[in-house]
């Protein structure tokens, strides 16, 4: 029960680092990588909403094939995105600029 009692120490550990750490190439790293996220959860939403038009659309020769379309585009813009990060890191080892790796600083 004792263990229950003990105070607690809220302030914080370690040091802050100033922002201006922050680069441009940093910048770059962390908006494509946002975008790899963002377009992946579209593309499952999109496929998983695709999918499920298609099961109802229930023989619908118009529904079932807005729902295809629906899912081709997903994977088409999944691919467009995926070929332009393995473009960036082509240009990122051609130019010796690493701008797909980012890091979050610790404290």
């Amino acid at each position: 029960m004792d263990y229950i009692m003990q105070p607690l120490d809220l302030l914080p550990r370690g040091q802050f680092t100033p922002l201006n750490e922050i680069s441009i190439l940093g910048l770059i790293a962390a908006f494509v990588h946002i975008v790899l996220i963002v377009a992946s959860v579209l593309f499952v939403f999109n496929l998983l909403f695709g999918g499920i038009k298609l099961i109802i659309s229930g023989g619908n020769r118009e529904k079932s094939e807005e729902s295809r379309r629906q899912i081709v585009n997903a994977f088409i813009g999944v691919f467009i995105v995926f070929i332009t990060w393995a473009l960036l890191g082509f240009l990122s080892q051609f130019f010796g600029i690493d701008l797909l790796s980012f890091e979050i600083p610790t404290l």
